[in-house]
């Protein structure tokens, strides 16, 4: 899980002519930052930024993302065009709904790019509307003087909700001579559908064109059982995109120094199984990349939004991808503060208004630990009670067995259990003891199911904590904290049969751990005080809780619960 991002900002920008260029056609663009809004509607003083790779506009609805992904996309000319043959460039009537009521003030705000390593221009770009003249909104940008308007890039606008489904145009297409894909295409092609929808039954696929309304590739027929009239939406809608990145890839050149353009997605979740949208996001990472396009798409879905945190913090750290959150719940006057890489807690209440540590105490995750002296070590270690309420600890399978605890030699048969049958487990994790040996943890393959309790030298915990008591001085504050001298606790040892020597303690065939837990369990209230001690002062363990807050959220996102944070502290 990321954590909370400091404030992100635009870069500082230089108009044109600080620059030396005196044709907007001519600004090579290596990618596009952002935009930074004076005046839109409601919305002044906001900035949206832009990923290198993938920028996420999110937030409830009525908070202009639509409306923001036009401001992104339309101000450049196009030359590029799609599979189909169609131009790449979208109409501003299909990328804005702009109102003759209500859209009469002047709109205004900066396109930001990057035309050289560390090297930034800001163009003015201006929204107004012309009653007299054409009764219709014109967007400007730079100016009208010479060397102003639009500046040469490919962009391309995409809203999958507001497609028309291949269904309804089955019995109006009308016979069209269609340019086809090459042999390379069709085979991306068929992969992206296989990425997306596994199936191994893709394998022909036709061009569905009708102007203005439907561009897209469709799986037909082989072994289907169906043709293109009757493809789900969700297949209609990755045909559709598709179509868009074909035009892309065919204006990349190998080896270029510009950007490839920007690909906006809107309603990007529409008609997909949240698997799948997983998938496709998935897809376009990498695409893009490959093809130095940067793809802005919107969204709803806190699955697509939890995946990204939980999977891909490097990515939003360095800016290759970036969510922007809209921001309803802090907005005055309809001015919504437009929040870069919020904390994923921020973005979570306010597309469902509830806590994600709520949601996730609601459906308690099942931790199995060998005894109750680790289940109190690992609590010790967690920390946070809003996070232990989250999670069910339990010491045994068995609830009618006598005998407490759980072996590590049982995980083997139920890491087997858990193979074949994984449903059974799917809401559970094992925490072994530290002194389980290496080898057999290497051996476990499902390595969500099953972690060990740190420690630096493998010691389980009552070994550990008899090994720190004899290696402390005699005025050590642990002894005054415990109300108990050193010289007390090795006279306990020595009576328990446990050497005082520490190369002893430390060594499982000259002291063995039955030794320490009897000494551990004659007086369990004391030593979970000694075990509380150590765990604060003592214990490294921030990669531990590290490793358990990113197995525990793994799980959770399988059964649909938001992921859980964690801050580490000693």
């Amino acid at each position: 899980m990321s954590k909370p991002s400091p404030k992100k900002a635009l870069p500082e920008a230089l108009s044109k002519s600080d620059l030396g260029f005196t044709e907007n056609k001519a600004i090579p663009i290596i990618r596009v930052k952002g935009i930074d809004i004076q005046k839109f509607r409601s919305l002044d003083g906001q900035q949206v930024l832009l990923g290198s790779r993938i920028t996420v506009l999110s937030g409830r609805n009525g908070t202009m993302k639509t409306s923001l992904m036009g401001l992104i996309a339309h101000p450049f000319s196009s030359s590029g065009k799609d599979a189909l043959g169609q131009p790449l460039k979208t109409t501003l009537s299909d990328v804005f709904n702009l109102s003759k009521t209500y859209d009469l003030e002047d709109y205004n705000y900066d396109l930001v790019s990057e035309t050289s390593p560390n090297t930034f221009i800001k163009l003015p770009v201006e929204i107004y509307y012309t009653a007299a003249s054409t009764n219709r909104h014109r967007v400007v940008v730079s100016g009208s003087e010479k060397g102003d308007g639009n500046p040469t890039y490919n962009s391309s606008f995409l809203n999958l909700k507001r497609l028309f489904p291949i269904v309804d145009l089955a019995s109006q297409r009308k016979k069209v001579t269609l340019p086809k894909l090459s042999n390379e295409e069709l085979v991306q092609l068929k992969t992206l559908y296989e990425n997306v929808f596994p199936s191994s039954s893709y394998g022909d696929f036709v061009g569905v064109h009708r102007p203005k309304i439907k561009s897209s590739w469709a799986p037909s027929g082989g072994s289907l059982g169906y043709d293109w009239q009757a493809i789900s939406s969700g297949e209609d809608n990755i045909g559709s995109i598709f179509n868009r990145l074909v035009g892309f890839q065919r204006a990349y050149k190998t080896g270029q120094t510009t950007g490839g353009g920007i690909l906006c997605i809107d309603e990007f979740e529409a008609s997909l199984h949240p698997v799948a949208q997983i998938r496709l996001f998935e897809y376009l990472l990498a695409w893009s990349a490959k093809y130095k396009v940067q793809i802005v798409l919107t969204t709803h879905s806190i699955g697509l939004i939890s995946d990204i945190y939980l999977k891909h913090a490097e990515l939003l750290d360095k800016e290759q991808v970036i969510v922007n959150f809209v921001s309803k719940s802090k907005a005055r006057n309809s001015n919504y503060p437009i929040l870069h890489n919020p904390p994923f807690e921020v973005a979570y209440k306010e597309l469902t208004f509830s806590n994600p540590i709520e949601v996730a105490q609601s459906r308690r995750l099942k931790i199995f630990c060998e005894d109750d002296i680790a289940i109190h070590f690992l609590k010790k270690i967690i920390g946070k009670r809003e996070i232990l309420s989250a999670l069910d600890f339990h010491s045994s399978l068995d609830y009618a067995s006598t005998k407490p605890g759980i072996s590590y030699t049982e995980i083997k048969p139920l890491q087997d259990a858990c193979r074949r049958f994984p449903i059974l487990f799917e809401s559970s994790l094992v925490v072994l003891d530290p002194d389980v040996p290496d080898k057999f943890m290497t051996n476990i393959k499902l390595k969500d199911f099953c972690l060990r309790l740190p420690d630096s030298h493998s010691m389980a915990i009552e070994r550990r904590i008899i090994f720190y008591i004899v290696s402390l001085e005699n005025d050590d504050y642990f002894f005054e904290h415990c109300s108990k001298e050193r010289d007390a606790f090795l006279s306990e040892f020595s009576s328990a049969g446990i050497s005082l020597t520490l190369s002893d303690i430390a060594d499982a065939n000259k002291t063995n751990i039955s030794l320490c837990k009897k000494w551990a369990n004659s007086s369990l209230s004391d030593f979970k005080t000694y075990v509380n001690y150590y765990v604060k002062h003592e214990l490294k363990k921030e990669e531990f809780i590290s490793s358990f807050i990113e197995t525990i959220n793994l799980l959770n996102g399988r059964m649909g619960l938001p992921p859980i944070q964690i801050q580490s502290r000693r």
